[in-house]
């Protein structure tokens, strides 16, 4: 399941009294938001292994965390699981810079969940999918205004070509080792991108990231609060503390 850390960020901790105010909104609503459809894709090539990560100015994470740093107090709800745009908020880092991965909601001509990621690698970076393996799929928490059921696929590129900045919204893009990817930007991206770059950090080739992907569990994420111990923190299905469903704490 997910990690708690990763170097110098903790992907876990919450502020207790946003956590409390998210989930009594929560409780107020009477009923979740409906989870959208979307799909991430974490390109890949060797050797050694490398993902190809973009920079966005101001990218929309499918509605989920960023992560904070261990060594400085815990973020609100709001900041750990902000949609752009939503209640007035923007996103942390130089000029609210996020990095991740291609990707975005699900379109009605879309074929399925897995086509969107293929057309969103297309559209963002002009390149083809060749091959492509389910890696994860995280839910936003029930908390969340926006929410997305959200696919993460690791996939390889056809033969002859190379990924490239094709849209505006993109700053910058490049190669990196998915260690260094989330030592270095972690604190800049969604939970479950850097939860998945963590993931793969352990392994050396494209042929053991599939193996491994055949292994995987597919079953939704769908992180929760727990307010027990100190503080507030995210678990998920599984773990110890996990609430029995999302008005628990609230």
């Amino acid at each position: 399941m997910s990690i708690q850390r990763y170097g110098k960020w903790d992907f876990r901790a919450v502020d207790s009294e946003s956590a409390a105010r998210a989930l009594t909104r929560l409780k107020e609503q009477g009923a979740p938001a409906e989870p959208e459809r979307a799909a991430a894709v974490v390109l890949l090539r060797e050797a050694p292994l490398r993902v190809f990560l973009l920079r966005h100015a101001a990218k929309e994470p499918f509605g989920l965390p960023s992560v904070g740093r261990a060594d400085q107090p815990a973020i609100t709800v709001r900041e750990r699981w902000a949609h752009l745009d939503i209640d007035g908020y923007q996103t942390s880092g130089p000029k609210g810079a996020r990095y991740g991965f291609p990707g975005g909601r699900h379109k009605p001509d879309d074929p399925d969940v897995a086509m969107t990621g293929v057309r969103a690698v297309e559209e963002e970076t002009g390149a083809l999918v060749a091959l492509q393996r389910a890696w994860a799929r995280w839910v936003t928490p029930e908390f969340e205004p926006v929410r997305f059921d959200s696919w993460i696929y690791v996939a390889t590129l056809a033969e002859g070509f190379q990924p490239r900045i094709r849209v505006r919204e993109p700053e910058y893009a490049t190669w990196i080792g998915p260690e260094q990817a989330v030592c270095q930007y972690g604190g800049q991206m969604s939970m479950p991108e850097a939860t998945t770059l963590a993931e793969l950090s352990r392994y050396s080739t494209v042929g053991e990231v599939f193996a491994a992907a055949e292994q995987r569990d597919m079953s939704p994420i769908l992180p929760r609060v727990d307010f027990e111990g100190a503080g507030a923190r995210l678990v998920m299905p599984g773990e110890e503390g996990y609430p029995a469903d999302a008005f628990a704490a609230a």
